[in-house]
């Protein structure tokens, strides 16, 4: 029985066992996250679709009130790379993904909380398993949106992501 819970999620995340709530309170409790005072809301039973919130306070916001450019960026860059290895487990694939580049777009300053939306598609996934299928990797462009409280676009944020078959994993390394 493991009774820490970082080492219990730590150890769920790397089997590829955990559930869409799993990997929320695991992203939650994690201490980026916490600083930056960024929240999960939800994750669809499928890990397609994600939505987080990032509370406007004294700590990640400037004098005028504007919240950090940084903090913006650190909620937009975390779910792909968390989601992904998940999604691509459950269709045979393990690996290991990571933001090769980004390019943010600072559309309207964040003067009030911002809720950020994650959207993955089937055709998306697909795009991955194939490259990963002939190349042993995959490298695609996804957008994530951040809307304020008045539902205003204010940051858009486009991720390369790179995912690759684990090699540590390979059957035929073995």
């Amino acid at each position: 029985m493991i009774l820490n819970p970082f080492k219990y999620y730590s150890k769920k995340y790397k089997e590829r066992k955990l559930t869409p709530s799993q990997l929320a309170k695991m992203m939650n409790r994690w201490p980026p996250s916490i600083a930056n005072r960024i929240k999960v809301v939800s994750i669809s039973d499928d890990f397609l679709k994600a939505k987080m919130v990032i509370t406007r306070s004294w700590l990640n916001s400037a004098f005028d009130k504007i919240m950090f450019g940084g903090t913006t960026y650190s909620g937009m860059d975390m779910y792909y790379g968390m989601a992904l290895p998940l999604i691509l487990s459950k269709r045979g694939i393990d690996a290991y993904v990571f933001t090769k580049e980004a390019n943010i777009k600072y559309l309207k300053s964040v003067k009030s909380n911002l809720t950020i939306l994650f959207e993955l598609t089937e055709e998306n996934i697909e795009a991955y398993v194939n490259g990963i299928n002939e190349n042993n990797k995959h490298e695609e462009w996804l957008s994530v949106k951040g809307y304020n409280e008045e539902n205003e676009l204010c940051a858009e944020t486009k991720l390369l992501t790179y995912v690759r078959n684990w090699p540590r994993r390979r059957k035929d390394e073995n």
